[in-house]
């Protein structure tokens, strides 16, 4: 018995159908497993704002471990258009229309009014007005010459000094403590030296009894090398009275005398009350020359 020869497309039935199974396993292999559509489940959503050309989107759980590389499949779902800003349209100006101009005829000089002359008009009894005289220019007055400097004829300081802020009371028993300052800082008894004020004195500072100053009826801030300048305020407070007195008349002295040896001074005087406030007695503006002029409150 001859055999049959193999022919290309000479397929028995069972051959086919063993075909078919393999391309179905096949496919089965190969097809990925679980999981969802990707209409159904949303990896990542994008939008896209063209007015402001900004972009936002969601990102799924699924796609948080992916690297750079892998192949995601992505489908696009919806567009939506973003509102554009209208732009302005050119403004067409309309077209102009021709008006013919119309033609006045001429008139005739004679039916024409004659034209009434420039003639002043008549005002009727107006009384006539002065017109002002310009004020003539007063004469300058004599300027005031200037104060002489107030020559002291006093007595003096009880120290020899250049300058000198001082008070003086009646009796010793009453105790009475004088401030001068200058730019926030006072010289008294328990600061007895600043550089730019002067030295406190009691008037007897250097007769001393064991190191403390003999009690007085005066007080005084002194200025021993030269005159310092600028403006000084003069305080003064009524601490206590061994008389009890409730009342006390102040007397004062500005003394001053330059490098020529001339003095200059002015004397003023106040009324203090016991344990008041500290009382302004005066304000000093002194010069370097010794001049110095005082402005009582």
């Amino acid at each position: 018995m001859s055999r049959r020869k193999a022919e290309l497309f000479n397929l028995s039935f069972l051959d086919l159908l063993t075909s078919a199974l393999g391309a179905v396993i096949f496919l089965f292999i190969i097809t990925p497993k679980g999981g969802a559509p990707a209409a159904k489940v949303q990896q990542a959503a994008v939008y896209i704002d063209t007015a402001q050309m900004k972009v936002f989107g969601s990102l799924h759980d699924s796609l948080r471990h992916k690297t750079v590389g892998d192949t995601l499949f992505a489908v696009l779902v919806d567009y939506k258009n973003m509102p554009r800003e209208e732009k302005p349209q050119a403004y067409v100006p309309p077209p102009r229309q021709e008006v013919p101009e119309q033609v006045k005829a001429p008139q005739d000089r004679s039916s024409q009014p004659p034209a009434p002359k420039n003639e002043p008009k008549k005002e009727a009894n107006v009384p006539d007005v002065k017109k002002p005289e310009p004020e003539k220019p007063k004469p300058a007055e004599p300027k005031e010459p200037a104060p002489e400097p107030r020559t002291y004829k006093g007595d003096a300081p009880s120290v020899p000094c250049v300058v000198s802020f001082e008070v003086n009371w009646r009796s010793a028993e009453d105790n009475v403590d004088l401030y001068v300052c200058k730019g926030g800082d006072c010289v008294y008894g328990g600061r007895k030296r600043d550089d730019k004020i002067g030295q406190w004195d009691s008037g007897k500072s250097r007769n001393r009894l064991f190191g403390n100053d003999l009690r007085t009826n005066q007080e005084a801030v002194r200025q021993f090398d030269k005159i310092i300048p600028g403006e000084y305020k003069l305080y003064a407070q009524y601490k206590e009275s061994a008389k009890n007195r409730t009342t006390l008349n102040l007397s004062g002295l500005i003394y001053t005398k330059n490098s020529q040896n001339q003095e200059q001074g002015d004397s003023f005087s106040m009324s203090l009350t016991l344990g008041g406030p500290r009382v302004l007695l005066g304000t000093v503006v002194l010069q370097e020359n010794g001049n110095f002029k005082l402005i009582k409150p």
